[in-house]
């Protein structure tokens, strides 16, 4: 081996990619959807979330996976942008368990003796084994042992090739030698996609001699850096809030990277203490200091975001703003109202009068475009969603404060006209994604496009934006029309195919449009009345009492 150090080189970094990916791949596949139960439901708090981004990448042995997953559950809505962050931050600080596989187990122990074995037992378990639960047992333990056998090379490589070549003017070179060693850490991490790899060759370098320990705590600084390209290209396309997630992760390893670098010889005295006699340790005690480092440098980085968390929050849901999810911001709710209510009720009307208006304006195009509109409507359903969550988070406070009985049921009817924008948005989805009834004969069609009509000019009128744009009466009459017009269209659908001159299954069409042309008039109609009943009473006038 010492005579072909290189191609060595080459093969054990081939070695422990393969085993790597297979570990990862058999962890995650073996542990099924408890990875994705952990995510989803132990992110309630910011230690939780931490945590939980920890436990995951410790057991998936990715930070990769687990950043991606999490950007796929934000885009999901599963998991909202404060749980994310932590998350991310979790993940980061979970990558360090690899670091300390490589020192105590690829390092410190000869796993090349029992590696071979194992790997065949691992692949005689996956190919024999029909549970693919036990089979990506037996994947991952074959993963995990080419993993070690991969180390096991490297060192011996990258002993010979320290026998050989002497790297002193590079790592003596002082900042420039350190940029050198960032960049490798980098380019390493951004063409293997794992800082997890990189990290192990900078261990498995250092360990065999071929670098020294403020080289290799370099290329760490710089696999973290590096691991930010996965991120970012995920990130590509996503939503608002994903990319927001993306740009956490880059923030982060940006924090932890500077601060590092500024405290790198500080950070290594620190490490070397804390393992006594490194060098004199020899291959063991190099690498246990490495991981410790590694280690060192993200939980300070945890330490540093933690204080500044909220306010890093609120920076990034200012990033990356859509013009839908401008739409979904409250223009009208500002918590200084909270101290007047009658103030307070004023805003909460105008904001529901934008929520309904919103809403119905998503039925007219429903009912005007259809399945041609899915793209838009769908935009227009989460915003809805989102302008409702932020009234509801609105008058959560509200009820918080002495209001006078007029507010108190002024929230009843605010929730209430919220309630039917709810639905309004989500039947009109549901009415452009449904097929369009079959061509009917014996007047019908021309009958179900009249009623079309009428609730198209009802829902044009009910979509107006301002509290004051249609009262409670006009609202109603408009609601009666088109109950009335559903009615006799009802009728008459019914009496042409209990006659035979419609098809069976176009009645059962016609009827079922025309049922959600009339619960989406009914639900806009209704959600006008109510909004006319949130706004408080004008103030009296004159002096009387």
């Amino acid at each position: 081996m010492s005579g072909l150090p290189l191609v060595a080189t080459l093969g054990g970094i081939g070695l422990f990619l393969i085993g790597m990916r297979m570990m990862s791949d058999g962890l995650r596949l073996a542990a099924g959807e408890r990875l994705r139960a952990i995510l989803a439901h132990s992110t309630k708090t910011r230690l939780r979330a931490l945590a939980a981004g920890f436990a995951i990448t410790a057991i998936a042995q990715s930070s990769s996976v687990v950043t991606i997953a999490t950007l796929g559950f934000v885009n999901a809505g599963l998991l909202g942008l404060g749980q994310a962050v932590f998350v991310v931050f979790g993940a980061n600080v979970g990558t360090t368990a690899t670091s300390w596989l490589v020192s105590l187990v690829g390092i410190g122990i000869r796993m090349d003796v029992l590696a071979l074995p194992l790997v065949g037992i691992g692949a005689l378990l996956e190919l024999a084994l029909r549970d693919p639960r036990r089979r990506a047992i037996g994947r991952a333990l074959a993963g995990f042992c080419l993993f070690f056998l991969g180390v096991s090379v490297l060192k011996d490589a990258f002993a010979g090739i320290a026998g050989a070549v002497d790297l002193g003017a590079f790592q003596d070179g002082g900042i420039a030698g350190i940029a050198l060693f960032v960049a490798i850490g980098i380019g390493l991490t951004v063409l293997t996609q794992s800082s997890s790899a990189s990290i192990a060759m900078a261990i498995t370098a250092a360990a065999g001699g071929l670098i020294g320990l403020e080289a290799a705590a370099a290329t760490v600084i710089g696999a973290n850096l590096g691991t930010t390209s996965t991120a970012a290209l995920a990130s590509i396309g996503a939503t608002a809030d994903a990319k927001r997630v993306a740009l956490a992760h880059v923030l982060f390893n940006a924090v932890v990277g500077l601060v590092a670098l500024a405290l790198l010889p500080a950070l290594i005295a620190l490490v070397t203490l804390a393992v006594p006699d490194t060098m004199e340790a020899g291959a063991a005690g190099i690498a246990t200091t490495i991981a410790l480092f590694h280690s060192l440098t993200k939980v300070l980085g945890v330490l540093l975001v933690w204080p500044l968390a909220g306010r890093l929050v609120a920076f990034l849901a200012g990033r990356f703003v859509s013009p839908d999810e401008s739409e979904g911001r409250a223009r009208h709710l500002d918590p200084n109202m909270l101290a007047v209510p009658s103030l307070a009720m004023e805003g909460v009307a105008r904001e529901v009068a934008r929520l309904v208006g919103t809403a119905s304006e998503t039925a007219l195009a429903a009912v005007r475009h259809g399945h041609s509109a899915l793209g838009a409507l769908a935009t227009r359903r989460r915003t809805v969603e989102r302008l409702s969550g932020e009234i509801h988070a609105f008058l959560r406070e509200l009820q918080k404060q002495m209001l006078p009985e007029h507010a108190v049921d002024g929230i009843g009817h605010a929730l209430r006209a919220v309630r039917h924008a709810e639905e309004i948005a989500a039947r009109s989805l549901a009415l452009a994604e449904a097929s369009p009834p079959r061509a009917e004969s014996g007047g019908v069609a021309a009958r179900l496009a009249t009623f079309s009509a009428l609730v198209e000019r009802a829902l044009a009128r009910l979509a107006d934006a301002s509290p004051e744009g249609i009262d409670a009466a006009a609202a109603d009459a408009l609601g009666r029309d088109v109950e009335a017009g559903y009615q006799a269209l009802k009728a008459e659908i019914l009496a042409a195919g209990a006659a035979g001159s419609v098809p069976f299954e176009a009645v059962d069409g016609a009827l079922d449009r025309a049922y959600a042309l009339r619960r989406l008039a009914e639900h806009a109609a209704k959600a006008r009345i109510r909004l006319a009943r949130v706004a408080p009473p004008p103030p009296e006038s004159g002096f009387g009492a």
